[in-house]
């Protein structure tokens, strides 16, 4: 004879664990959400460093249209001075980053 489900461990109603499940993800997602914010938003606005392969030297990155410093995205920035696209070049020997 098997035993009835009510008798089983853990098989009451399993409202505690779930909500334990979704208390420890919520909290995962709201840590992810402050990283991100802060990478974004904190960490975006220190200038970055590149090294350039021509000189050699830690440099910031300018435009190749104005050489003025640059908001920098993926691969390409945007010139600060004309707010165009622009590809990001060596501040000292203006040679592509």
């Amino acid at each position: 004879m098997s035993a009835p489900w009510s008798a089983l461990p853990f098989q009451d109603d399993g409202s505690l664990q779930c909500w334990m499940v979704g208390l420890i993800i919520g909290a995962l997602v709201l840590v992810l959400a402050i990283l991100m914010a802060y990478q974004r938003y904190v960490a975006g606005k220190k200038p970055v460093q590149h090294l350039c392969d021509y000189c050699g030297h830690m440099v910031t990155a300018v435009s190749d249209c104005h050489h003025a410093p640059v908001r920098e995205r993926f691969l390409h920035g945007t010139c600060m001075e004309c707010k165009q696209d622009c590809r990001l070049v060596c501040a000292r020997c203006k040679n592509p980053l």
